[in-house]
């Protein structure tokens, strides 16, 4: 079966964030089962020259436990819901099927000034999570940033289009955020996951104490 390829804009369940695309493999659309949970999160880019990832496209692969099916999110930075002076981000949330997920791949496009450049995380991250029925499972957010060369020409830096993740948590906004956009979901328990350290250069982690509940 093909997956449903979405836009968020415009979509009350799913969402309307700005910038966002979603994949969500037919099976595992459904957002009228009484066994449905939701997934929520950011997913956004450093605005910071050179290591800026505005000009990344960022994908993020999700599956359940059970399956080789992937969900995916993307974000190519076009637009947003937050920016600050250093990020610009948005928010994706996503209705499933209860039980348990992971992700396990990040990729990115990008350019380094002259030819499109991919990169992919060299190993399956692995990182679990599960969706409860009727709950909110929130993972944090995600910035892409660009790795930096120097040009041997002008002895500058600049991104090279290989990128890497930065995960850490905007709870607060992200919580008050989704609970705005959908007010019918106001009364459903906000659960917030941490995330394991991975090995993988493509994602690090904020170093702090831990996510509030």
């Amino acid at each position: 079966m093909k997956p449903l390829v979405y836009s968020l804009i415009g979509l009350s369940l799913a969402g309307c964030s700005k910038g966002v695309l979603v994949s969500i493999p037919e099976n595992l659309q459904s957002s009228e089962l009484p066994d449905t949970g939701f997934l929520m999160g950011s997913i956004g880019a450093s605005t910071i020259w050179p290591s800026t990832g505005e000009n990344l496209k960022t994908t993020l692969y999700f599956s359940r436990a059970d399956t080789e099916q992937d969900i995916t999110v993307s974000n190519n930075n076009d637009s947003s819901d937050f920016r600050s002076p250093t990020t610009t981000s948005s928010l994706f949330s996503i209705p499933l099927p209860s039980g348990n997920y992971l992700l396990h791949t990040i990729t990115f496009i990008g350019t380094d000034g002259r030819k499109t450049i991919h990169t992919q995380t060299d190993k399956r991250l692995d990182l679990t999570f599960s969706i409860q029925p009727g709950e909110v499972t929130y993972l944090g957010e995600f910035i892409a940033s660009s790795k930096v060369s120097r040009s041997s020409l002008w002895n500058t830096d600049y991104p090279n289009g290989r990128g890497y993740l930065t995960h850490s948590y905007a709870i607060e906004r992200d919580r008050h955020f989704f609970y705005e956009r959908h007010p019918e979901l106001s009364g459903k328990h906000f659960n917030t996951v941490t995330l394991k350290v991975s090995h993988s250069q493509l994602l690090k982690f904020q170093p702090q104490s831990g996510p509030e509940s």
